[in-house]
């Protein structure tokens, strides 16, 4: 008797994601490989992130379930805590860790295409967000969806997962995710450098050329109908991440202690 699929909502495309048992399966590509090694590689690392277990038998990837609690669109109550920006930049911090000496299957093909990671680069997450990070009992205890990592500067992960930690976003957004009011950026800010092991003048030096970057990236690929950059263009996240990167160009100012 087969176990029963259990959908599982957050993805790009909800009803491809399935719990079987204390497994997932996901649908994969040729980029599949090289981030099966990469997990295998955090695994030896001991990072807490799902482990490869090969496919099954319709071909999907078979990755362990990571149990607990993570945010599709209310964040849990310990991520509403600043101390919680705190636990993701030292998570971030681990990965950052754990990953520096990975080196991929030849050739590296990742979501996006081949890549080799050049000279002072790492595998960046590359979606270090509330909607992969799981928390259990208060603490952040694991990361998923390595499915769009990629060669790059830590300074991508570290200004994506600062942003969204800090909610470095506009007023409107807050009390989406949970917030009652409109949360103290900079003291959360400066709990995930903390966290990190930098400093918020240094996250926020780079944090606008970063975004710059991760707009015209989605642009690009989305035009080359690249998923799920295509998909994200569909959607229009490009013009909601220009508007967003204009209110912060206006306000970054604001984020810093006097």
């Amino acid at each position: 008797m087969s176990e029963t699929e259990i959908p599982l909502f957050g993805a790009l495309v909800n009803g491809r994601v399935f719990k079987v048992g204390n497994t997932v399966r996901r649908p994969t590509g040729p980029w599949t490989p090289t981030i099966h090694a990469l997990l295998a590689h955090l695994q030896s690392k001991g990072f807490p992130s799902p482990k490869p277990l090969g496919f099954d038998s319709q071909g999907r990837e078979v990755l362990s379930y990571l149990p607990g609690t993570c945010s599709i669109d209310l964040w849990p109550r310990a991520l509403l805590a600043t101390s919680g920006a705190r636990q993701v930049g030292a998570l971030l911090r681990a990965y950052h860790e754990a990953v520096a000496d990975f080196a991929p299957p030849e050739p590296p093909i990742w979501r996006h295409g081949p890549q080799a990671i050049a000279p002072g680069e790492i595998v960046v997450h590359g979606d270090f967000g509330p909607h992969n990070l799981i928390w259990t009992d208060d603490k952040l205890s694991g990361v998923i969806d390595f499915d769009i990592a990629r060669p790059g500067q830590p300074e991508q992960d570290v200004v994506f997962a600062a942003v969204r930690a800090a909610h470095l976003r506009p007023d409107d957004t807050a009390k989406a995710v949970g917030f009652e009011s409109i949360p103290d950026r900079r003291s959360r800010l400066e709990a995930f450098a903390e966290g990190y092991g930098t400093s918020a003048a240094e996250i926020l030096e780079r944090a606008c050329a970063v975004r710059e970057a991760e707009l015209k990236r989605i642009e690009r690929l989305g035009s080359a109908d690249v998923e799920p950059w295509a998909t994200f263009l569909r959607r229009g996240l490009n013009t909601w991440l220009a508007w967003e990167l204009g209110w912060f160009e206006e306000n970054v100012s604001k984020f810093l202690a006097v």
